[in-house]
């Protein structure tokens, strides 16, 4: 199985797990949708400026997209590298940025 992981801190993540509960998501799944959107939508360029944080504390829990296959994975690895980002910085990044914009939640109630 692949995986596609980013580091958050603590109160982040609680803001995503409560965040992807709301919608009926698991966390999995909600990071999964947040990665199929960027290889889509392209916004890594843009959301970097803002959402792009220091080295991360010890206190960081990693949320993790389950994948049941490697392309994914791939273009994901490939839309990082484009950016200059490693993998779990760029989910990282997406995952920030969809616990302020709550994209999701705003296409889901339209």
């Amino acid at each position: 199985m692949a995986q596609i992981g980013g580091y958050l801190q603590p109160d982040e993540h609680a803001r995503f797990k409560a965040y992807a509960n709301g919608l009926g998501l698991s966390e999995s799944a909600l990071a999964n949708l947040l990665i199929v959107r960027e290889i889509r939508r392209k916004r890594l360029g843009v959301l970097k400026v803002k959402y792009l944080a220091g080295k991360p504390s010890e206190s960081r829990q990693r949320v993790t997209a389950h994948r049941s296959d490697a392309v994914m994975k791939a273009a994901f690895l490939s839309r990082s590298s484009e950016e200059g980002l490693k993998p779990d910085q760029a989910a990282s990044i997406i995952y920030r940025a969809e616990i302020n914009e709550r994209w999701l939640e705003q296409a889901i109630a339209a």
